[in-house]
């Protein structure tokens, strides 16, 4: 798989797109730009990736997104901004591509109220559980992921979409990746063993080849998150195989 190219800082020009080319602006550590890249992998969609340095941004950033956040998709003339709003687009824009979300308006539903429960409870919990230090966060967050644990052992698949991981799976993976690096539940560790559908859930998407084209070893993200919002060089200091 082809390293991740260099975050574009202040003062650096705005390469010129591609005809026909997907571009995605993005982050290589932002699990929320994540979910687009995943989303592309998944369904092979052909793509070119511009990274961001989100602390020396540059001056053309933000006629790209008012808001200055990745993921940022744009491609013959149309932009398209905010992570889910994104990846929804991208199925949209080649349903017949490996689709990632059921036929059936109800089961779409479901995933949906999954996803809006993962980003308003699992995410704010998640950070507020770094390294253990807030012991309520850190309940909070196992209940979340318990939640999680019986809506996909009443779903009877190893995946959240059946058996292949499919939008939900991708959706709600890049906060997963980060478990063992952002020490919620112990140094290292990852989501509690106790969670018996869940955790096997994360080794297999851990062999997907989507998650395996984005993630990047717990090393790294350790090391980012100890100097992000510090160092503005983080972006690229930290190696990583993607």
């Amino acid at each position: 798989m082809a390293p991740s190219p260099p975050h574009l800082s202040s003062g650096e020009a705005l390469p010129p797109l591609k005809p026909g080319v997907i571009r995605l602006y993005s982050m290589k550590f932002c699990p929320f730009a994540e979910r687009a890249r995943l989303v592309l992998n998944a369904k092979n969609i052909e793509h070119e990736v511009i990274n961001v340095n989100l602390w020396e941004k540059p001056t053309w950033f933000a006629d790209k997104n008012p808001n200055q956040q990745v993921p940022i998709v744009e491609h013959d003339g149309k932009i398209v901004y905010e992570s889910l709003i994104v990846s929804a687009y991208l199925e949209e824009l080649y349903p017949d591509k490996h689709p990632l979300v059921p036929k059936d308006p109800y089961s779409r539903a479901k995933d949906a109220m999954l996803i809006e429960f993962h980003g308003g409870k699992v995410i704010p919990n998640f950070f507020g559980a770094k390294d253990g230090v807030n012991e309520e966060k850190v309940e909070a967050l196992k209940g979340d992921l318990a939640k999680l644990d019986q809506d996909l052992k009443e779903r009877g698949t190893d995946f959240f979409y059946g058996s292949q991981p499919g939008y939900l799976d991708y959706m709600i993976w890049p906060i997963f990746a980060r478990v063992p690096s952002h020490g919620c539940f112990g140094a290292g560790q990852g989501i509690p063993k106790s969670l018996k559908v869940l955790a096997p859930w994360v080794e297999r998407m851990m062999k997907d080849k989507a998650v395996q084209s984005t993630i990047h070893p717990d090393s790294a993200y350790t090391e980012f998150n100890k100097y992000y919002r510090k160092d503005a060089t983080i972006f690229d200091r930290v190696e990583t195989p993607n």
